[in-house]
């Protein structure tokens, strides 16, 4: 099995009381139904070194092409919510594919969805939740992107009309974290309004060459610019998980899977990112 890295961020926000304890998130993405060890012990002991108060989960932990799955993926949710972790996740293009498939499928979607209902884990579909941290209060907003911006090879330009057609207008004086698994449309998620987005979706960029990033998109874009780490654009954020899986054609050179860790401090002071 590929080595698991575990990759950590602090953000600091205004936002937030300098004098409230940190918030602690992990990030899980593209699982695509990978199992990791035995009933997905290697990866929850990773999640349990984070110490979080939360996981979120931004898409594609299902499989829905021929190869199809999501037995290992209800296990790890599972497992989280015995731990009491709250876990909010919304869809990705798997997922979205495979509840509007033609080929009747949209059966193991519902599966899916029920499962996911019954164990308490906040599927975010076009939702948001307010959530309350201790003294911490932050607003959770789940996007599903139309499907067209995953077709191959899409150029499509992208404003902010359908989140606010979705998800309203945020509120300025919260701290909003958006779970939206493409992250190419970063610019217009800051504009909507998202202080922290989280994506996936990329995969790294399948191949990176040292110095200059991910090769490709699934959309067969060359070198796109939001591939994996964290980003930031006047004080608004985007983390990008290289994903914890994969499909079809599961390449990664120089590009190891991760889990991410994110801490969330505040400082009544404009926000800056601390890489560790």
């Amino acid at each position: 099995m590929v080595p698991l890295e575990i990759k950590t961020y602090k953000i600091q926000t205004d936002k937030l009381k300098k004098s409230d304890r940190p918030v602690r998130m992990a990030l899980l993405a593209d699982l695509h139904d990978q199992l990791w060890g035995e009933r997905q012990e290697k990866l929850l002991r990773a999640i349990d070194r984070l110490s979080v108060d939360m996981v979120l989960c931004a898409g594609d932990m299902v499989l829905s092409k021929k190869q199809r799955g999501m037995e290992h993926a209800l296990l790890l949710f599972r497992k989280l919510r015995e731990r009491n972790l709250p876990v909010y996740a919304c869809n990705g293009n798997h997922e979205s594919r495979l509840r509007e498939s033609v080929e009747g499928r949209k059966k193991e979607y519902l599966y899916y969805m029920d499962k996911l209902h019954k164990m308490g884990v906040h599927l975010l579909i076009n939702e948001s939740t307010f959530v309350q941290v201790r003294n911490t209060p932050l607003q959770i907003h789940g996007y599903e992107m139309p499907m067209e911006y995953y077709h191959k090879f899409c150029r499509l330009s992208y404003g902010t009309k359908d989140l606010y057609h979705k998800l309203g207008r945020p509120r300025p004086e919260i701290f909003h974290i958006l779970l939206a698994h493409n992250p190419v449309y970063f610019r217009t998620y800051a504009r909507w309004g998202a202080d922290l987005t989280v994506s996936g979706h990329l995969h790294g960029g399948l191949i990176r060459i040292p110095g200059i990033g991910g090769l490709i998109t699934p959309q067969v874009k060359l070198f796109p610019k939001y591939d994996r780490g964290l980003y930031q654009i006047d004080g608004r954020y985007l983390a990008v998980s290289p994903g914890l899986g994969g499909h079809t054609v599961p390449i990664r050179i120089f590009n190891p899977p991760q889990l991410f860790g994110i801490t969330i401090e505040g400082t009544g002071e404009n926000g800056t990112i601390c890489k560790n």
